[in-house]
C-alpha cells in the first residue's frame, strides 16, 4: 500500500485559510528523547575551540564565512552573538551557548535521517500535494536563557525562495515553548498578500500543547509542549 495523507478535511482547510497547523502529540516521548539525547552526545563531541562561527537574525550577512556556506552539507555549529566576552573566550559552557546545529542534520546523521524520512511526515507532506518531497535543509534550534539572540518577524519560505512557491516549514517542539522562553508566533492569514508576504507553513506540536492568541489583534501565540508539530 503506498503513502497515505494522514491530515482530515478540517485540518487542511484551516492551514489554507490561517497559513499555519498545529498537530497535536505528532510524535512519541521516545523519539524527542532519541533527538534530544543525540544532540547531547554532538555537543559533547564538537571541539569548539577549533571554530566559532556566529549566528545573527539581525547581522548574518556581516557574520556569514564559509563554514556557514559548507554547512549545507554538514553538521555545523552555531554561536549566540553574546556567547564571546571581550577576549575570545566563552561567558559560560558550549551546551549553553549554541545558538543552533545544521544544515543537514536529516542527512549526516543517522537518527535525524530517520526521524526525518519516517512515513509520519511522508503522510502528512502527501496530504499537502507533495508527492516527492526532499528535504533540502534541517537545524536543531537552541533557545538559551540570558544570551539568546532576539529573532525578529520573518517569513522563512523567504530564505528557500522558489517561484511557483515549493517549500513548507515543519517545526518540532522537543520540550514546552512558551511566551517566557521563545516559543511561536504566527499572523493567521497573512500567507495571502502578494509574493512578497508570508506563505504557509506547517509546526509540530507534542501531545498536551496549549494553543492561545493573545496581544495586539491578529497577531498570535503558539504555546506548546513537546512533541507538538507546526506547519508554516
Amino acid at each position: 500500500m503506498g503513502i497515505v495523507g494522514n491530515l482530515n478535511s478540517n485540518q487542511l482547510q484551516f492551514f489554507n485559510s490561517e497559513g499555519y497547523l498545529v498537530l497535536e502529540s505528532f510524535t512519541s516521548p521516545d523519539d524527542i528523547k532519541s533527538l534530544r539525547l543525540k544532540m547531547e552526545q554532538l555537543l559533547d563531541q564538537f571541539d569548539c575551540s577549533s571554530r566559532a562561527s556566529i549566528f545573527s537574525t539581525r547581522n548574518q550577512q556581516q557574520t556569514t564565512d564559509d563554514y556557514f556556506f559548507e554547512s549545507a552539507e554538514n553538521i555545523s555549529f552555531f554561536f549566540e552573538e553574546k556567547a564571546f566576552d571581550d577576549n575570545g573566550n566563552l561567558k559560560q559552557p558550549k551546551q549553553l551557548s549554541i545558538n543552533k546545529v545544521g544544515h543537514a542534520l536529516h542527512e549526516r546523521d543517522p537518527i535525524f535521517k530517520s526521524f526525518s524520512s519516517s512515513e509520519k511526515f511522508l503522510s502528512l507532506l502527501y496530504s499537502l500535494g507533495y508527492r516527492k518531497p526532499i528535504v533540502i535543509q534541517s537545524m536543531y534550534i537552541f533557545k538559551q536563557p540570558g544570551i539568546g539572540g532576539e529573532v525578529v518577524p520573518h517569513q522563512d519560505n523567504s530564505f528557500l525562495y522558489t517561484n511557483p512557491p515549493t517549500c513548507t516549514g515543519l517545526w518540532l517542539a522537543l520540550e514546552d515553548a512558551t511566551i517566557t522562553n521563545g516559543c511561536l508566533w504566527a499572523i493567521p492569514g497573512s500567507h495571502k498578500g502578494s509574493e512578497e508576504t508570508w506563505i504557509p507553513s506547517l509546526c509540530i506540536l507534542p501531545e498536551d500543547f496549549k494553543l492561545g492568541r493573545v496581544g495586539d489583534g491578529d497577531v498570535g501565540l503558539l504555546d506548546v509542549a513537546p512533541r507538538a508539530l507546526r506547519l508554516f
